[in-house]
Order: C-alpha cells, then sequence, then structure tokens
C-alpha cells in the first residue's frame, strides 16, 4: 500500500479517536503572553494502543509528548510548543516488542497531524534499518504562539532531526 492509502485506511479506521488525540496535542500546554507565565509546561498524552494496518499481528502504542519551547530549550523567553510523537509496535499475543514499517509510521503521523503540517514534521533519532523498519519510530513538530508549524528553532540543539520528505 501507499502512503495515501495507508493513511486513508488509519482515518476511516480511526476517525474519532484520532480526532481526540489531535485534539489533545495540539492545544496549547502554556499560558502565553506574560513574563510570569513562561513557556514551559510539559505532558504526555497516549493513545489507546491500536492494531497495526500492516502487521496483522501487531499492536502500536502512539505517545505524544507536548512540551512548551522554554520547557525544552535555555531561552525561557521562546514561545510556541513541540510534539514529539512516538510509535512503537507490540505482538497483540506475547507484548514483545516488533519493528515498525517505516510507510506506516508516516502515514499515523500524516493521520494524526494532517497533510499540510507534513512539510513541517521531523524525524527524530536514528534513520530506518536498511529493511526500511524502525525499532521506535519518533517525530517532531514545532508550533508558534499561534499554533502554527515552524521550522526548528536554532536554540533547540539537536543534529538527529531531519524533514520527513527528505528523510
Amino acid at each position: 500500500m501507499t502512503i495515501n492509502q495507508l493513511t486513508t485506511k488509519i482515518q476511516i479506521q480511526h476517525n474519532q479517536e484520532l480526532a481526540a488525540f489531535r485534539q489533545d496535542i495540539t492545544s496549547p500546554p502554556y499560558q502565553a503572553g506574560t513574563s510570569t507565565t513562561l513557556n514551559t509546561a510539559r505532558r504526555s498524552v497516549r493513545m489507546n494502543p491500536v492494531h497495526s494496518v500492516e502487521d496483522a499481528s501487531a499492536n502500536l502504542t502512539i505517545v505524544a509528548d507536548v512540551q512548551g519551547l522554554a520547557w525544552l530549550t535555555a531561552d525561557k523567553g521562546l514561545q510556541g510548543s513541540c510534539i514529539t510523537l512516538s510509535i512503537a509496535g507490540h505482538r497483540r499475543t506475547t507484548g514483545t516488542r516488533v519493528p515498525l514499517p517505516l510507510g506506516e509510521c508516516d502515514a499515523w503521523v500524516e493521520a494524526i497531524l494532517g497533510r499540510s503540517w507534513l512539510p513541517q514534521v521531523y524525524r527524530a533519532g536514528t534513520p530506518a534499518q536498511p529493511d526500511g523498519k524502525l525499532d521506535i519510530a519518533s517525530y517532531r513538530l514545532f508550533l508558534d504562539e499561534r499554533n502554527n508549524p515552524v521550522a526548528k528553532p536554532k536554540s533547540v540543539v539537536d543534529d538527529t532531526l531531519r524533514y520527513l520528505d527528505l528523510s
């Protein structure tokens, strides 16, 4: 299946769950505006385990860490937030880890964040194995104080980040 077909299948099967998860992770984790309420909050949002669309014997666990950019960096005046999505696969019967197909992980990110935000999404961590599979897939999206996607701020030091469409 192509990424578009996978994304469509995910959206059809998990429409309500995706909408609730998206709302939870894109609402600002901070109170912007005053020097006493710096953008320093952090929270984790977990999606209930979902069935893999490519591996009938696997469940996926999807977790989003949402933090204010001032929490993530040394720049305490930096407004906005960072969403880190992590996807891990487990066998349904045993709970043991299973490698994830890169295409399915990318499709889940698109289904969660939407196609319009994909150009600003970064893949984080170690590149995929030669077979195109990952142990844990990790992605980052930076949002400004108006909740619009932006490029990685200079004060975020992470040499493993690569734009999704370039990796």
